[in-house]
């Protein structure tokens, strides 16, 4: 998504686009990528023998309901069952034989992390804001998440024309992938909260798993960070009004300056184990 989209559309067999919808549409599609790249990096520490078992074992069930939410939109488009006003229709551009065979991976996915989260013990977190070591910037984080993922999730239209107005209006063939994109970027925002919060709440305040956590997104914002500055590219290459760039960009830099600044101050290191 991030490096090769072209590829990976061929490997669906989804419609080549041109233009501007091309272009749109491969801006959202990088999005979704880091935000993908985000729950890898979130899997990768907390795999580790390292981690507390109860946080791994949340990991899991944070897992599980995130995937199985994809599971059931990919569904629901796979059968072309839409819910208005909710999911999107499966476009022209992308064959359903493509989205079914997502619905087996994601099935497998979600079955792995549930026989993970059994395996742990079947925590059952009480769901609470974080505490503890790095409570402040995670909070920060998180509200910063419910923002974009509620806004995305609920009215995307809206969101994204505050953005970048005007343009996924003229996409052309390409404006039923973008906005199935979209979709999933509201999503995939949404189970990071959700994976977040069941993570920090079933060790409260436990300083090793905040670190961890805090981390992912630290280093999910420095992806970020390069994508506002591939922004500046495309307004140049393509003339897009992007009126929110310089508040955008404020936002993202103090938001990672801020939190990057306080893991850095923390007195902790994070046990290495040999498969680190």
């Amino acid at each position: 998504m991030c490096f090769f989209p072209e590829k990976m559309m061929e490997a669906y067999k989804g419609a080549p686009f041109t233009g501007d919808g091309k272009t749109m549409f491969l801006y959202v599609f990088g999005m979704l990528g880091i935000l993908m790249a985000h729950g890898a990096m979130m899997n990768a520490t907390m795999r580790l023998d390292s981690a507390n078992a109860t946080a791994r074992g949340a990991t899991c069930l944070g897992n599980a309901i995130g995937w199985g939410i994809f599971l059931f939109i990919d569904s629901v488009m796979a059968f072309n069952l839409p819910i208005p006003g909710f999911t999107n229709a499966l476009p022209n551009a992308m064959p359903s034989e493509g989205i079914k065979a997502n619905l087996v991976l994601f099935s497998a996915i979600v079955a792995i992390n549930v026989l993970g989260w059994k395996d742990a013990g079947s925590p059952k977190p009480n769901v609470a804001l974080p505490q503890g070591v790095m409570a402040l910037p995670l909070k920060i984080l998180l509200a910063d998440a419910l923002f974009w993922g509620a806004g995305t999730v609920l009215a995307p239209a809206k969101m994204f024309d505050m953005y970048l107005p005007g343009v996924i209006a003229k996409s052309g063939a390409a404006k039923a992938m973008i906005w199935c994109i979209i979709e999933r970027i509201g999503w995939s925002v949404v189970t990071s909260i959700i994976l977040t919060v069941l993570v920090t709440s079933a060790v409260p305040g436990d300083a090793d798993t905040n670190y961890r956590v805090a981390r992912s997104f630290v280093y999910r914002n420095f992806m970020f960070l390069g994508f506002v500055s591939r922004d500046n590219v495309i307004r140049a290459a393509t003339g897009w009004a992007m009126p929110l760039a310089v508040q955008n960009t404020v936002q993202m830099v103090g938001i990672t300056l801020f939190c990057a600044t306080q893991l850095g101050a923390v007195n902790i290191t994070v046990r290495k184990t040999k498969s680190a």
